[in-house]
C-alpha cells in the first residue's frame, strides 16, 4: 500500500510502500479517492509545527488530515460506494467534552489529530475507521468536498463567535438577520477565502483586506460573492475613514503580531476579534491606551481552532448551496490536482505552496 511518510521532527517527506491494514472488526474500509494539502502539513513536512508527532512506539507518521473516501464494504450502517470524509481530531477519551464529541474542547490537551500528532493520517490507499468519525459526502460535491475540512474549522469558529456575542442582549439585526454588521478578514488566502464566504452566507457585509492588490482568481471570486477589498499596503487609517469601525474582524492572515496596533482600532463597540491559525514570529505588546480602548468598548478577543463532526456536516451543506449560488468560486477552489503516480510533484506540491493557491489534492483513484 501507498502511503505518503514524514518523520517529525525531521524535514522532509517519502512515499513509501507500507503493509495493508488488517480489517478491524466493527469498523468501515475506506479507499481514499483524494486528500487535500494545507498549511499544516507543509509545516510539518518542513519540520516547522512542533506539535507534530508520530503514533507511540513508531518513528513516522502517515501524513494527511483532509479527505475524501469511498465505503468499500457494507459496515456499520454505512453502504458500498457511499462518499465520506474522516473527523480528524479524536478525543482523549477522560474529560467530558471529549466523551461527548467535543474534542475541540479537550480538557486535557491529550487529543489526537490524524497526520498531525498521535494518530496516521489519511495520505494512504486505504484505512478502516469507527464509523462515529465519518461524514457522509452529497456525490454532487465530492470533486470539491475536499474542502469541508478547512471549512469545519471555521465553521466552528462562526459559531463560537455568535455564541459568544450572545453576552450582548442584541447583536442581530432589527430584522432578526446580521445584514446590518459588518466583518472584516484579514488575509486572502484559503481560510479568508472560506471565512468570507461563510461570513456572507450569514448576511454581513464583508470587507477583504490584504498587504496587495488582489491576484486575478481573488478578483472574481471577490466581484461573483459581492466581497469589498481593501489593500491595507499603507495600514488601515483609510479603511476606518471610508468604512468606519467592525463588529467583527477576523484573521486568517497569522501575522497579528505585527499589525495588532492597526487593527484593534477597528473594533466598534461591542465587536469581537477572532484569531486564527497560529503566528511564527513576532510578539505581541498593547499599550495600556490600547487595552483601556479595548475595555472601555467592551471588546473580546477569541482564539479559534479545529471543528468536529457537527461543523463538518454543516460544511457540506453550504459547499453544496454555494456550488449553486457562486458556481465560479466553487470551480477556483481547487488550483490543482496531482496523481499520486507523479511521486516528484506530490512532493512538490507538499513541500511548497503554488501561486494563488486555494487547495491542491493528491488523487489516489477514482
Amino acid at each position: 500500500m501507498k502511503a505518503v511518510v514524514v518523520r517529525p521532527p525531521k524535514v522532509g517527506v517519502s512515499i513509501e510502500e507500507l503493509k495493508e491494514p488488517e480489517p478491524e472488526p466493527n469498523k468501515v474500509k475506506i479507499r481514499i479517492l483524494n486528500t487535500g494539502i494545507c498549511g499544516t502539513d507543509r509545516e510539518i513536512v518542513n519540520g516547522k509545527l512542533i506539535t507534530a508527532r508520530p503514533p507511540n512506539g513508531r518513528d513516522y507518521l502517515i501524513l494527511g488530515h483532509e479527505a475524501i473516501g469511498v465505503v468499500e464494504e457494507n459496515c456499520c450502517g454505512f453502504k458500498k460506494g457511499e462518499i465520506v470524509m474522516p473527523v480528524n481530531r479524536r478525543g482523549c477519551g477522560h474529560c467530558l467534552n471529549c466523551q461527548i464529541g467535543r474534542p475541540d474542547f479537550c480538557e486535557t490537551g491529550e487529543f489526537v489529530e490524524a497526520g498531525i500528532s498521535g494518530l496516521d493520517g489519511f495520505m494512504r490507499e486505504y484505512y478502516y475507521d469507527d464509523p462515529k468519525w465519518l461524514v457522509r459526502v452529497p456525490y454532487e460535491i465530492k470533486d470539491f468536498a475536499v474542502m469541508a475540512q478547512p471549512l469545519s474549522d471555521l465553521e466552528k469558529s462562526l459559531e463560537e463567535i455568535l455564541n459568544v456575542q450572545k453576552r450582548v442582549p442584541i447583536w442581530t439585526c432589527d430584522d432578526g438577520t446580521y445584514n446590518c454588521r459588518k466583518a472584516l478578514v484579514i488575509g486572502t488566502g484559503p481560510v479568508g477565502t472560506l471565512i468570507s464566504l461563510l461570513l456572507k452566507t450569514y448576511g454581513f457585509e464583508v470587507w477583504i483586506t490584504n498587504r496587495r492588490e488582489l491576484n486575478d482568481m481573488e478578483r472574481t471570486i471577490a466581484e461573483e460573492v459581492g466581497l469589498e477589498f481593501y489593500n491595507s499596503a499603507n495600514g488601515y487609517d483609510g479603511l476606518k475613514e471610508k468604512v468606519g469601525r467592525f463588529d467583527l474582524i477576523f484573521d486568517a492572515s497569522n501575522a497579528f503580531t505585527y499589525i495588532a496596533s492597526q487593527v484593534l482600532p477597528l473594533l466598534n463597540y461591542n465587536g469581537i476579534l477572532g484569531l486564527f491559525g497560529f503566528p511564527q514570529s513576532g510578539q505581541l505588546s498593547l499599550s495600556y491606551a490600547e487595552l483601556q480602548s479595548l475595555i472601555f468598548r467592551s471588546n473580546v478577543i477569541v482564539g479559534l481552532v479545529n471543528g468536529q463532526k457537527p461543523h463538518f456536516e454543516m460544511a457540506m451543506v453550504h459547499l453544496a448551496a454555494w456550488k449553486t449560488m457562486w458556481p465560479k468560486t466553487v470551480k477556483a477552489m481547487i488550483t490543482k490536482e496531482v496523481p499520486i503516480e507523479d511521486e516528484k510533484e506530490v512532493k512538490e506540491v507538499i513541500m511548497n505552496k503554488l501561486p494563488s493557491e486555494i487547495k491542491v489534492k493528491i488523487v489516489w483513484s477514482k
